[in-house]
């Protein structure tokens, strides 16, 4: 259905859904999976304790309790969650595979007998898996639409392959975690997951982090994370080159040669007009190399690389197996989450990978925090602050916006918004302050949630919360850099205010057409409310 809504003409309005189990209060959060297909969690979720995770589905319009996340430390202001997509369940295929049935040896977690191919939405899709041939040299993703029960579950596919799995080969079930982290002073359990496919709860890393006792912002940047105008899978320069169809095809870039540190990119076409550096600290990820097929798979940081045409990539580390000078491959986020908080300059990296990446100036190895990976920003985080990611556009002609942009709303009653670019140096690069249009204060109460898919993904969505009044609706466009006031919702909002982001933003389909809905829960309250982006 196309959008033929009317500006000016016809109405935004917001529409009130099933109320919140819990009340909002100070620590409570949501997050939600900002994938643009339809392989994306059909939940927003919310942390509202350290025993209470909830999930709001949003096809059908309800909620329900999930677990107790039995989180360490004291649930309050700083408490936070974010969703990463990428971090998978991985493992190994066994004898006896087809093009559609794929027996796996891996032990995981036990599932139910077809338990993966309903991920709690509609019921017409699974989880989504992705198939990494070894032997064939080929990358591909469909959904599970059956299951064995137990701990090596035998997966069937919604569709064929074009080759056939072979022993040794390697899947990996993109469903995601929901990542939870606690207030107060940190423990073992303070930082920890929830996987959607199995149910599991697991701590991770809490290394270098502080005491939390103030606020917190923290944002996935995960490789199934894409401009508006590629899919998942296809990376940040969409290519010329098929490496896979289901419901969609997904295209990658060609290799022009290959070294064992080293990837050379397109002459013409593709990647041929990077600007030197322009995607440092991302990732490359080989997705096709019937020449070498073990090389499929292989994620490496880009170190730096050259201008195109034909643009070198020098990796942090090496190849395990150096691909072939005709390999296909993306460009993609690294997979790590980005933190700031507790009242300092520090920026906390997460590696969430499932090996050790390297930039060529610092590693982090699986699991663990890193306070030297990212520098310092130029001041401290204040309550409201928000870390605001900018992957869902197409950067303008001059690159004067780019992937690699992170903005920064300090909080603290300020109405300054600083520039992260973790492209420009090994450990990126801060600038204080930045020239923006429109500005407001933002303090506490204040949160937010990018939306990446309606308007060309230029546009964070911010309430801006002010006691007794109106609540307030802004949006930064972070290609333009321009704030301004959007459709407002319709109650007052009241009470004390409190730190938490109760925004959250996913895609919704109809055929070929995808929107962003944004979904609001009010302040000290359980009223919630959801809107359809269009304009």
């Amino acid at each position: 259905m196309a959008n033929n809504f009317k500006k000016v003409i016809d109405r935004q309005m917001w529409v009130m859904t099933a109320p919140s189990p819990n009340t909002h209060g100070a620590g409570l959060s949501l997050c939600s999976d900002l994938r643009s297909d339809i392989s994306r969690n059909p939940f927003v979720y919310q942390l509202a304790s350290a025993t209470v995770l909830n999930r709001y589905n949003i096809v059908t319009k309800a909620w329900n309790f999930i677990v107790s996340p039995a989180l360490g430390g004291t649930f309050g202001a700083g408490s936070t969650m974010v969703f990463a997509p990428s971090r998978a369940l991985i493992g190994t295929i066994t004898t006896g595979a087809s093009t559609t049935v794929i027996p796996t040896s891996t032990t995981i977690t036990a599932v139910g007998v077809n338990m993966l191919g309903n991920r709690g939405g509609s019921g017409e899709y699974g989880f989504k898996i992705r198939i990494i041939g070894l032997t064939a040299g080929k990358t591909e993703e469909r959904f599970i639409v059956a299951n064995s029960g137990g701990t090596t579950p035998t997966f069937v596919l919604d569709n064929p392959l074009t080759f056939t799995p072979s022993n040794g080969d390697q899947y990996e079930i993109l469903g995601g975690r929901v990542y939870m982290l606690n207030a107060g002073t940190i423990a073992a359990t303070s930082f920890r997951s929830f996987e959607t496919a199995t149910n599991l709860i697991a701590n991770g890393g809490t290394t270098n982090l502080p005491t939390i006792g103030t606020d917190s912002t923290m944002i996935a940047l995960d490789e199934q994370y894409t401009p508006f105008d590629c899919e998942p899978g296809e990376g940040f320069i969409k290519g010329t080159y098929k490496y896979d169809e289901n419901l969609v095809a997904r295209y990658s870039l060609t290799a022009t040669a290959a070294a064992a540190g080293t990837l050379t990119g397109q002459a013409t076409g593709g990647d041929a007009s990077v600007l030197a550096n322009e995607y440092r600290n991302f990732q490359i990820r080989i997705v096709e190399d019937t020449t070498n097929p073990t090389a499929v798979g292989q994620r490496r940081i880009i170190a730096s690389h050259t201008a195109g045409a034909s643009p070198v990539y020098t990796l942090g580390s090496n190849w395990s197996v150096t691909p072939s000078s005709t390999a296909k491959y993306v460009i993609e986020y690294p997979n790590i989450i980005v933190l700031r908080t507790s009242a300092n300059t520090t920026t906390y990296v997460y590696n969430y990978n499932n090996a050790t990446i390297n930039n060529g100036t610092t590693s982090i190895t699986a699991d663990t925090w890193s306070t030297t990976y990212i520098g310092v920003g130029p001041a401290n985080l204040g309550v409201g602050a928000l870390l605001i990611p900018s992957f869902g556009i197409r950067p303008d002609s001059q690159k004067n916006a780019r992937h690699s942009h992170i903005f920064f709303i300090r909080g603290g009653g300020a109405s300054t918004i600083d520039l992260l670019d973790i492209s420009a140096a090994a450990s990126g690069t801060w600038t204080s302050g930045i020239v923006y249009d429109g500005a407001v204060t933002f303090t506490t109460g204040n949160c937010g949630s990018y939306s990446p898919i309606e308007n060309e993904g230029r546009f964070f969505y911010i309430n801006n919360y002010v006691a007794s009044v109106i609540n307030q609706i802004f949006r930064f466009d972070v290609q333009n850099r321009v704030l301004s006031p959007y459709t407002p919702t319709d109650w007052i909002q009241s009470g004390t205010a409190a730190t938490g982001n109760r925004f959250a933003t996913f895609a919704a389909f109809d055929g070929a057409s995808k929107y962003d809905m944004l979904f609001l829960q009010s302040h000290t309250t359980t009223i919630t409310q959801e809107l359809i982006v269009q304009i």
